[in-house]
């Protein structure tokens, strides 16, 4: 099936060369050192300064992309984590000071107080918080934090065990996990514990490095300590961090109660006498899902759902395929996770993944997409800060995505019970992430709000928080294996503090799957659309409101979307 032959390219640039060498510092300095001598004296001319600073900026960011991608497609080759490290120590960090000097630039220029606030009062905002926070000194410590937390990725691809006499990743072990046989998933789950906790004490000094750094950063810019700062750096202008811990509250109080009716049905539904850590992700049938057998069968499948959603979305991901903008199979050697990394210049995305053949790649695939539609959908966007949308804002496009696709799933299942079961599995699972997701947002509060704190001490708060967000696991007998999940979480060594956003992105894309179900197709993917359009034009509650959505996580608000998936998921089980 041929959406489109077409081949996605990039645009001509509007103010810099094509042949620009833009790894060489030599080139790219003079270029700077120009543009902080131009004058600004007219209204157009502030606005020609800023396309053109971010047409460099986009250029920068692709070719840091490109390594980047690089790096993490191919873990085990040095060469490739050199080059991005190299760029990023010899380019990217090099353009921050100017970066400081152009924004204070525009901030401070006459005519930029005379722009039309509808349009740049967001701006306005965003630069004057990158200048409050903005250190020199901190320049070399966020290229060593850079350079310390790639090397989790490094680690978790050398981790291997060998299972039914074949070696098998981290990720490849939890294909098990779905196993019907409990003993093979018991083996499976202790053999990926035991593996992760071989590097256990790698892991814990790596991460101590980094809180160091952190800190130290913070510290520099004027913080008593590092999750307030990370709070700002993130701009987050919308809430703050006791209304992040109010919703530790809702999820608490509101979730978990009913997770724990749904682990009680599954403890009676397995016959067991309760449900252990290897026994959360098994089908309760005893039937796997298995959708695909390969990539290019998952990539098909995913263009024939997202055509029935809206066509034009079916051609943007042909045409990634045919521009060569996807890495989707798990292999030995690449590094964990998965990923939509925009290429600025190009104006496009591109996709990382690691498909074991599991039902979730096909919900990572589309949630993935989420993230392409909203990269094409800001191609026009020519203020570059308006690009870079909070997670919060980017999370609320994938996973809406994922909801938004799921009544068309049946091409991958044609069986409709098969259907049935992935669409209750997503409702459930919307839910289901919320503790995991407080967990990790409550644990990196209390470690950087308490610095001081030991390994041991950290392994111990960890421990508390699985049991206060605990929706009817039985772990008793694993300590050891408690303490160390945390360390599975890349977002805690790479990403500080980018993680509690997919909680209330998870809440939007439930509301916004309500809408879908009460104001129809139509009227949600015009509002949706309209969404991805804006980028960070405007602030997070506005773009909320402009996708039909709330943008609260209290324990009112909470409880009305356990009571619509609860709804939704009775429904499923009539049908």
């Amino acid at each position: 099936m041929i959406v489109t032959d077409k081949k996605i390219k990039k645009p001509q640039r509007s103010y810099f060369s094509e042949t620009l060498d833009i790894s060489s510092w030599d080139e790219v300095k003079p270029l700077l050192e120009a543009m902080k001598e131009e004058s600004l004296n007219s209204e157009k001319e502030l606005l020609g300064f800023i396309e053109k600073y971010g047409e460099l900026e986009n250029i920068v960011h692709e070719e840091a992309a490109r390594r980047y991608i690089d790096m993490t497609r191919f873990a085990d080759n040095e060469e490739k984590g050199k080059a991005f490290h190299t760029f990023y120590a010899s380019v990217v960090s090099q353009m921050k000071p100017y970066d400081f000097e152009f924004k204070k630039k525009i901030y401070d220029n006459k005519h930029f107080r005379s722009l039309p606030q509808e349009k740049f009062g967001h701006l306005q905002r965003i630069i004057a918080n990158d200048m409050e926070l903005y250190r020199e000194e901190n320049i070399p410590l966020q290229v060593k934090e850079s350079g310390l937390s790639t090397k989790y990725g490094a680690i978790n691809s050398r981790l291997t065990a060998s299972f039914d006499g074949e070696e098998k990743t981290l990720s490849q072990l939890g294909v098990y996990l779905k196993d019907p046989d409990r003993k093979t998933r018991e083996k499976a789950w202790r053999l990926r514990m035991e593996t992760l906790g071989s590097a256990k004490e790698e892991l814990d000094n790596l991460f101590d490095q980094l809180k160091e750094v952190r800190i130290r950063q913070a510290h520099n810019a004027g913080f008593e300590n590092y999750r307030d700062y990370k709070h700002r750096e993130l701009g987050r202008f919308s809430y703050t961090p006791e209304d992040i811990m109010a919703f530790h509250d809702a999820v608490e109080h509101e979730v978990i109660p009913f997770l724990r009716e749904l682990n009680q049905e599954r403890r009676e539904a397995l016959e067991v006498e309760s449900v252990r850590p290897w026994d959360t992700a098994v089908d309760l049938d005893g039937k796997t899902l298995k959708p695909f057998g390969d990539s290019e069968e998952l990539i098909n499948g995913a263009i024939r759902i997202l055509k029935d959603v809206k066509e034009g979305y079916a051609a943007q991901l042909e045409m990634m395929k045919n521009s060569g903008l996807l890495d989707l199979e798990n292999r030995k050697g690449k590094a964990p996770g998965g990923y939509n990394y925009p290429l600025a210049e190009t104006k496009a995305p591109f996709i990382f993944m690691n498909a074991v053949g599991l039902h979730r790649d096909v919900v990572t695939l589309l949630h993935e997409s989420g993230h392409a539609m909203h990269t094409f959908a800001t191609r026009d966007i020519t203020i570059t800060p308006y690009l870079h949308t909070p997670s919060e804002v980017a999370e609320l496009a994938s996973m809406g995505m994922e909801f938004l696709t799921m009544d068309y799933w049946g091409h991958f299942y044609s069986d409709p019970s098969d259907l049935n079961k992935a669409r209750r599995d997503q409702l459930e699972g919307a839910l289901k992430f919320l503790p995991w997701c407080m967990i990790v947002d409550a644990f990196q509060q209390w470690i950087y709000t308490h610095p001081g704190h030991t390994a041991e001490e950290r392994d111990a708060y960890f421990a508390g928080l699985m049991e206060r967000f605990n929706p009817g696991v039985d772990w008793s007998g694993l300590e050891k294996e408690k303490i160390v999940s945390w360390m599975y979480q890349l977002h805690i060594f790479e990403a500080p503090f980018y993680y509690i956003e997919y909680g209330m992105a998870q809440l939007g894309a439930l509301a916004l799957y309500r809408n879908y179900k009460t104001k129809g197709k139509e009227a949600t993917l015009k509002e949706y659309d309209a969404f991805l359009a804006l980028g960070y034009s405007c602030p997070v509650e506005k773009l909320y409101e402009t996708a039909g959505l709330q943008f609260h996580f209290n324990r009112d608000y909470v409880r009305e979307i356990v009571g619509f998936t609860r709804q939704a998921l009775n429904e499923l089980q009539a049908y």
